[in-house]
């Protein structure tokens, strides 16, 4: 905002029009600009006479002069200044005209000046405003309802340069954002100040910079911990589609629930990042512990990923997580593997168990294998009399080594005493009794 000169020079008629028309905006002038052209019109001999408004008023003798006609200028119950008139050339007697412009003309610039002076006031105090705003930790910025910025601190001017605040997604009901600016990760709050006639919005941006790098940091620690001390260790994304409660906004009550060497964080603008002591098993029981602090329509999104299965650096584990990438529920569906030489029973226990599980089906020995070392299953079924590869007890003792608490199923022609030892697996004798299979499998896994 310019400031007000402290002086102002006016030659004649024309520059008091210009002065009178600038006015004319304020409401409260037309009838007093209307005048005041009308005498300027009529004035005669006023295009000879120079006005000077001097706004700081010295000693007493250096304000008047001899020859001139001056006028204190006043508002708001303080002196402004004066209006000092004088001839240019020869000296006249001012007439009864003159002095009743320049009257009307001393009471015009004295709330010109009014006016000047409050918006110079106005813009100190928007200085004082901001030069207080930049001394925050935080960005500042407040912005009408016609989205039109208000005044802002210097970290808000510099985020929200680079990436606008979200305003359509404020309007449906959003009270925070994220957005990728100047390099940095900012979280944003905005409220709508309803009590405020024309209306406005306040944001307060946060970095969340240092955050990110503590969980990235923090997630190479563990890693390397983990490798170094031979224990399980796994990195989860999540990320919710409802923008409104985003994943982010999670953070403090899933560090809550996390243990020992576990650490949660901001892994974008849109996805936390979750380090967990764990893996096989444990980690899909630990992940689906976590749908409890989301929304149930929130449209939860998961990737995981295991320290040896799927990586053995931070860089290569994000990676495998941002691969197997999809809805959170499905995700975690409890999943079985099912392997048999008869393609025909592979697909019977598929169809009964299909509606309760993910089902992997094998009829190949390699194919099994693979599976085990690869993926996770709850559930692990197979036969007790194989006709090639291993047998069904070295099956199972397989998968309970490769992945420690699944729970293994032999599946048998024959009738009970059967040759398995107690507690090495649960025997299903064929055929399968469908309500009797399904309840069987249900009552285990969740045992």
């Amino acid at each position: 905002m310019p400031l007000a000169p402290d002086n102002i020079s006016l030659s004649g008629p024309i520059a008091l029009r210009a002065l009178a028309r600038a006015f004319s905006q304020f409401d409260d002038f037309d009838r007093f600009v209307a005048g005041l052209q009308s005498a300027l019109d009529r004035s005669t001999g006023f295009e000879q006479l120079q006005v000077v408004l001097q706004r700081e008023v010295g000693e007493a003798g250096e304000q008047f002069h001899a020859g001139t006609l001056a006028l204190p200028l006043t508002g708001d119950a303080a002196v402004l200044g004066r209006l000092q008139v004088g001839a240019n050339s020869e000296r006249r007697q001012f007439g009864a005209e003159d002095l009743h412009l320049l009257a009307g003309l001393a009471d015009f610039l004295s709330v010109a000046l009014t006016q000047a002076q409050r918006l110079r006031d106005a813009g100190r105090s928007r200085e004082l405003l901001r030069l207080l705003l930049n001394q925050a930790p935080v960005g500042i910025a407040a912005y009408g309802l016609d989205r039109r910025p208000i005044v802002a601190n210097e970290s808000a001017l510099r985020w929200l340069g680079d990436a606008p605040v979200p305003f359509d997604e404020l309007e449906l009901g959003a009270e925070s954002f994220h957005l990728r600016a100047d390099g940095k990760l900012i979280y944003g709050e905005a409220r709508r100040m309803t009590e405020v006639a024309s209306g406005a919005w306040v944001i307060v941006l946060h970095d969340l910079t240092p955050e990110q790098a503590k969980l990235l940091d923090g997630m190479q620690r563990e890693v390397y911990r983990s490798r170094a001390e031979k224990t399980p260790c796994s990195i989860a994304l999540l990320e919710v589609a409802d923008g409104r409660n985003g994943a982010l906004r999670r953070i403090s009550a899933l560090r809550a629930a996390l243990g020992p060497h576990e650490l949660v964080g901001p892994y974008d603008a849109q996805r936390i990042g979750v380090v967990f002591a764990t893996g096989g098993l444990n980690l899909r029981a630990r992940l689906r512990k976590l749908r409890g602090f989301f929304d149930p329509a929130a449209g939860l999104r998961l990737g995981y990923a295991e320290l040896g299965r799927e990586g053995e650096t931070p860089p290569e584990l994000l990676l495998a997580a941002l691969k197997r990438y999809g809805a959170f529920d499905p995700m975690l569906r409890p999943a079985l593997l099912v392997h048999d030489d008869n393609a025909g029973v592979a697909d019977t226990l598929a169809m009964v168990l299909g509606r309760d599980y993910r089902v992997v089906q094998s009829s190949s020995a390699a194919k099994t294998q693979e599976l085990l070392n690869s993926e996770s299953f709850e559930g692990f079924i197979t036969e007790i009399e194989t006709r090639s590869g291993p047998g069904g007890l070295e099956w199972v003792r397989q998968a309970r080594k490769l992945q420690p608490g699944i729970r293994p199923f032999l599946t048998t022609i024959n009738a009970a005493p059967h040759d398995v030892p107690p507690g090495e697996a649960v025997v299903i004798e064929k055929p399968f009794n469908v309500a009797a299979l399904t309840a069987l499998v249900r009552t285990t896994l969740a045992e």
